[in-house]
């Protein structure tokens, strides 16, 4: 029901982004005002990679995936803390390329 509400009765837009990666710590944010499960693909400076999948609290549960599922994202909060065990090369939102997001400029990462 949330996800049909959201595209039939708002103009709320997609749009998350990478807001800042600390060492082991990637703090994700809502720029959009719609909630949506986000995919991360965490490339980590050993050449390893790991994808992640951040539900909604909305969903009541998560999609079937290979991936780490996380806690889900609070409606509320505009940001989201994603703690990995190792150092970051780089991180993606949407790998896939798959969600409508109005910006995808701030949707990858890359360590300097």
């Amino acid at each position: 029901d949330w996800y049909l509400n959201y595209w039939t009765e708002t103009t709320s837009t997609i749009d998350y982004g990478i807001k800042d990666v600390t060492d082991q710590i990637i703090t994700l944010e809502r720029i959009g005002k719609m909630p949506m499960p986000l995919d991360i693909t965490v490339t980590y400076q050993d050449g390893s990679e790991e994808l992640f999948n951040i539900p909604t609290r909305l969903m009541l549960g998560h999609k079937p995936t290979q991936a780490t599922v996380k806690n889900a994202w609070p409606w509320a909060n505009p940001n989201y803390i994603l703690k990995v065990n190792k150092a970051v090369k780089s991180v993606t939102i949407d790998p896939l390329g798959l969600m409508a997001d109005v910006d995808k400029e701030n949707n990858e990462w890359v360590a300097p």
